[in-house]
């Protein structure tokens, strides 16, 4: 009866993860669109699950706690609800990073962008599917797709230091476009960060899964 309460309690924490992981996916793929469209209502729906991620954190954290002081996680588990914290955590500061890019594509709506956007939006893809395969890892219990995070990693390492080199140009030819320049460079900056994040994510993942560990730097 007891390792029957386990499991359900366990299933919530893992349907709640896999939960604000969507909205992590999400969050960043309104931002950009919002960037990129200058649109403040796609804006105002990044802010609205940023919220909404903040407290499906708390209440994953909530619940990891209650499971582990009331009932009784062996080993294995105590592996899961940690992983299942750190994850939470994560995806949430996933959320967090998109509304600031929310905020730059606020101060648009009146003025188009210095450039198109390009690289970005394949910089949010990438993010996206590190996410994803996250995600499935932790619903099919098989974590090989994992392996390829650095590789994506380091492609979305490569479009920001492609991003900084273009806009360091716009700058260094006119002045005047530090600013638009600078916004850009930040949201750019933003989603490598959130590059970095996914990729970690996932190494958490694989050790939760396999008890091995792969570094993802």
């Amino acid at each position: 009866m007891v390792r029957r309460a386990l499991d359900e309690g366990l299933k919530e924490i893992k349907d709640d993860v896999i939960k604000i992981a969507g909205m992590a996916c999400e969050a960043i793929s309104l931002a950009v669109k919002s960037l990129k469209e200058r649109d403040l209502e796609l804006a105002a729906e990044v802010d609205k699950l940023e919220e909404e991620s903040d407290l499906l954190n708390l209440k994953i954290d909530d619940n990891c706690f209650k499971i582990t002081a009331l009932q009784q996680p062996v080993a294995k588990d105590l592996r899961f609800i940690a992983t299942m914290i750190k994850i939470s955590d994560n995806y949430e500061r996933i959320c967090d990073l998109a509304q600031k890019i929310a905020d730059i594509a606020r101060k648009y709506e009146e003025k188009p962008l210095l450039k198109p956007l390009i690289d970005i939006p394949r910089m949010a893809e990438m993010t996206q599917k590190m996410i994803r395969i996250n995600n499935e890892a932790i619903i099919t219990w098989d974590a090989r797709e994992i392996k390829g995070h650095q590789e994506k990693d380091d492609h979305i390492d490569a479009l920001y230091d492609q991003v900084y080199r273009e806009l360091l140009t716009f700058m260094m030819k006119d002045p005047r476009t530090i600013d638009d320049a600078t916004d850009l460079l930040f949201a750019a900056r933003y989603l490598e960060r959130m590059g970095d994040i996914a990729a970690k994510t996932g190494s958490r993942i694989y050790y939760m899964i396999t008890g091995e560990r792969i570094w993802i730097k």
